[in-house]
């Protein structure tokens, strides 16, 4: 299933038609700067480090790439199946389309698609077709991942190279953007793509509390019929899914694959019943080919919990407060050494943890909350002893300072202890609550503790159990903490980059060449492009036409000079213009003023637009019609043009 995601075409060769879509930029240095940067970025993936993390707010590119699996709510950069440019030549561009598609998550079909974000600014689409600022420049398909899809995403611009009916990508949530570069627009600045990403609902799962065929369950999922699975972003539910293992026609294309009978469904089901209560969830990504028990660890830490192996059976150990089901008095030891330690060493006994966390308010990327430290602890040490964690999966800070509060008790907990026990003891599990008796406790008082490991010796019968104490006040202390995010910056839109790249596209000297030789269209010429009265100046909607493309203007009534105070006076002259460095046209700020040389363009004023001049009536004159002045230097006449 994962040649699925190999590049539909070879990556390299395809840089070299994207790069058309960069006017002035398809030269053989662009493209060997491309594919080296395609190369650089597969040999990262290619490495082989202790778990495959992934890049979630990049896009992976390359080939042979690893499946992406989303669970939650979160963003994601996308694995890049196809990245072509085409269209020929169009209004004087080479290859001014562009057909992106990129995958989000196997094991389709996921909750939703949320949104689409442009340098991580939601982007607004009806029928497919953006609008506001991307209108008529951005087009989308979407796919949920059903099995199967009934057709394969379509580019609004027919013809895309290396594209066709037959990559449907079922199963699979993938994204198709279909972008346009022009010349008369600014968007995509020189051929320049924003950081595009989706905000997806994952993959659904299962929940034995939803299946009635399980004790205490009522619905009607199960666990053999992935189409009976909601979506949730409960971390034991995840672990659980992921643990069992996902099948697309009963073929596993992800997960550990081991199956209902050697999974302890109780266990999971009292852990998913614990995240509820305490608000926990699980997003993000993780990938395969990949390390499967660092991946189910990373989705468990989401949880406060940890897998436990017993006897082949996968257990779930979690943070949660618990009840003491039996006492170990002597009589319940068996032969054997008996070990015990007063818990980690000094160095490791941290009292402060900085949690990081992925913070959807910076950009989704990973971010400290403040450290949480308990006080008593760092009295105790006489210093502040600090860690950092990293919780992959985790976007809530609150979450994220409980967890690590958890985190700072367990590492202070005593132990760990080694108990030989009799053959009774293996009915218990890890996990389960116990009491060490007085005068079997390493401390000389009852010590309540946790079962985190056994093993029976075949041969005797004897339990060799390891406990960890358990401190009681850390469940109320971890979860009432909360987490502080830091400070928010503002990043540039999409927008606000195309404005910068356009207003360095031109030299003063040719923006002020393009202005002044612009030709302005009156909508209704029958009246002229101004008309005034003795209090105000009336200026009609027109087209500004240049000599690379045109644009509408907004016409307005002006009863003020551009101080903005002073009122129009009558029988005066009155010079108008607006500033556009864009030339974008539209509602433009125009202005009126008594000054001629404020209202004309110059170098000092590159992008200032003269309209026309006109005088004021008299007090109960009738309004005067057309323009006045021309500028020093203009021929003919600035201010109207016949179509």
């Amino acid at each position: 299933m994962a040649k699925v995601l190999r590049t539909v075409g070879k990556v390299a060769g395809t840089i070299a038609t994207v790069a058309a879509f960069i006017p002035g930029m398809q030269g053989i240095a662009t493209i060997a700067a491309a594919v080296a940067a395609v190369s650089s970025i597969g040999a990262q993936i290619l490495a082989k480090p202790p778990a495959q993390v992934g890049q979630v707010t990049q896009r992976i590119i390359g080939a042979n790439n690893p499946l992406p699996y989303l669970m939650g709510r979160s963003y994601s950069g996308g694995v890049q199946v196809h990245d072509i440019g085409y269209g020929g030549e169009v209004n004087d561009v080479d290859n001014p389309y562009r057909w992106l598609v990129t995958v989000h998550s196997c094991c389709g079909p996921v909750d939703a698609i949320e949104s689409t974000l442009a340098n991580f600014s939601a982007v607004s689409f009806t029928a497919g077709a953006a609008t506001g600022y991307y209108a008529d420049y951005w087009w989308r398909r979407t796919q949920l991942g059903a099995r199967p899809e009934s057709a394969a995403l379509t580019p609004q611009f027919s013809g895309a190279p290396g594209w066709g009916a037959s990559y449907k990508l079922s199963g699979f949530c993938a994204v198709g953007h279909n972008l346009k570069w022009s010349k008369r627009g600014k968007r995509f600045g020189g051929g320049q793509l924003p950081i595009i990403g989706e905000v997806v609902r994952g993959v659904r799962v299962y929940d034995p509390r939803l299946d009635s065929t399980y004790p205490g369950g009522s619905g009607s999922q199960r666990i053999t019929d992935e189409s009976t699975w909601t979506y949730s972003a409960n971390p034991a539910l995840h672990a659980l899914a992921y643990a069992y293992g996902r099948y697309v026609n009963g073929v596993k294309v992800f997960g550990v694959d081991l199956g209902s009978a050697s999974i302890d469904l109780a266990s999971a089901v009292a852990w998913a019943n614990v995240c509820d209560a305490n608000g926990w969830s699980v997003n993000g990504t993780i990938y395969e080919p990949g390390n499967k028990w660092e991946n189910l660890k990373r989705i468990c830490a989401a949880g406060g919990g940890v897998p436990v192996l017993v006897g082949g059976i996968l257990r779930f150990d979690y943070q949660a407060s618990r009840t003491s089901l039996a006492t170990i008095t002597r009589d319940d030891l068996a032969a054997g050494p008996i070990r015990d330690s007063l818990g980690r060493g000094w160095k490791d006994r941290h009292n402060t943890i900085v949690p990081r966390y992925r913070s959807e308010t910076h950009q989704w990327e990973f971010v400290q909350s403040a450290a949480i430290a308990i006080s008593a602890f760092v009295t105790e040490d006489g210093e502040t002893k600090l860690d950092e964690i990293q919780y992959d999966l985790v976007t809530d800070k609150d979450q994220a300072a409980e967890l690590a509060t958890y985190e700072i008790y367990q590492r202070r907990e005593l132990g760990p202890i080694s108990l030989p026990l009799k053959a009774h003891w293996r009915d218990y599990d890890p996990g389960e609550c116990f009491t060490i008796a007085a005068d079997v406790s390493p401390t000389g008082a009852a010590l309540k503790v946790v079962m985190r490991s056994r093993s029976v010796d075949p041969a005797t019968g004897v339990v060799n159990a390891t406990f960890e104490a358990e401190t009681d006040a850390k469940h109320a202390a971890a979860l009432g903490s909360t987490g502080t995010a830091p400070s928010t910056v503002d990043f540039p839109t999409g927008e606000e980059i195309d404005n910068v790249f356009a207003r360095n596209q031109l030299g003063p000297g040719e923006l002020q060449a393009l202005i002044t030789g612009r030709a302005m269209v009156d909508v209704d010429p029958a009246d002229g492009l101004l008309q005034a009265t003795d209090t105000a100046v009336t200026i009609e909607t027109h087209t500004a036409r240049y000599a690379d493309k045109e644009v509408s203007v907004t016409g307005a009534t002006l009863t003020v000079l551009d101080d903005g105070t002073t009122a129009i006076p009558a029988s005066s002259l009155i010079h108008i213009y607006y500033d556009d460095a864009l030339r974008e046209g539209g509602a433009v700020a125009m202005k009126a003023t008594l000054t001629p040389a404020d209202a004309y363009t110059s170098p000092d004023n590159s992008a200032r637009h003269y309209i026309g001049s006109i005088s004021t009536t008299a007090t109960g004159d009738p309004p005067n019609t057309g323009g006045g002045a021309t500028p020093p230097g203009w021929g003919g006449d600035p201010w109207y043009s016949e179509p």
